[in-house]
């Protein structure tokens, strides 16, 4: 049986080689914005997001739980009303990078 090996304690900031294969560019392990690096995600994963399929299941499960109402205090049925208006100009907005949700 192999010895077990021990990992070396983390070093503050990274050396310039490359090591491992998780690692595709030296850099910082900081998360960037989501508009900044909008390539890493993939093409399609946001549309994907928010297909009306996608949406629909996880507005059934929410339904199924009972879900409680949100820091702004609309109910499930109130939420359901307000969508059924304002929903096309939140995708596009969402899609478009520009929507900001009100403070919690």
């Amino acid at each position: 049986m192999q010895e077990a090996r021990h990992q070396m304690p983390a070093r503050a900031g990274r050396s310039g080689g490359r090591q491992g294969e998780a690692l595709s560019e030296p850099g910082s392990d900081e998360a960037t914005c989501p508009r900044c690096d909008a390539q890493s995600t993939g093409p399609g994963l946001l549309e994907a997001a928010l297909a009306r399929e996608n949406l629909q299941r996880a507005w059934k499960r929410v339904k199924a739980n009972k879900g409680a109402a949100g820091a702004d205090g609309l109910s499930i049925e109130a939420t359901a009303a307000h969508l059924r208006t304002s929903w096309p100009d939140i995708r596009e907005r969402v899609l478009a990078g520009t929507y900001r949700p009100m403070p919690v």
